[in-house]
């Protein structure tokens, strides 16, 4: 296992809550959107709603980091490579920010 590869997931970790906490107070307005239908907008709510996804998507990222960390002994009892696996779990943490970046971008425009 790379030291630095699990730092990157620890940190990739923790930014869904860095994010969230920095648009909250500098980027958000006081009413964000929380739900878009056919019709558009369709449930609004406070700033601080925004937090309401924050523990699934670091409870998704603590997870990815254990597997990330036990890559080696699910490798050797699966017979499988521990460098795809750990790409693949990095990737998935990556693209999970990637999109939490696109809906609070979304909040912060979608109501006006």
């Amino acid at each position: 296992m790379k030291r630095s590869g699990l730092i990157a997931m620890t940190a990739l970790t923790v930014l869904p809550l860095v994010t969230i906490g920095l648009a909250v107070l500098f980027v958000l307005p006081d009413v964000i959107p929380l739900h878009a239908g056919a019709g558009g907008v369709d449930r609004i709510g406070s700033k601080l709603d925004a937090f309401g996804i924050a523990p699934f998507l670091v409870g998704f990222g603590a997870l990815a980091t254990v597997a990330y960390a036990r890559m080696d002994r699910l490798a050797a009892r699966y017979d499988s490579d521990a460098h795809s696996g750990r790409a693949l779990l990095l990737f998935a943490l990556a693209l999970m920010n990637v999109w939490q970046l696109i809906f609070l971008v979304w909040m912060t425009f979608g109501t006006k």
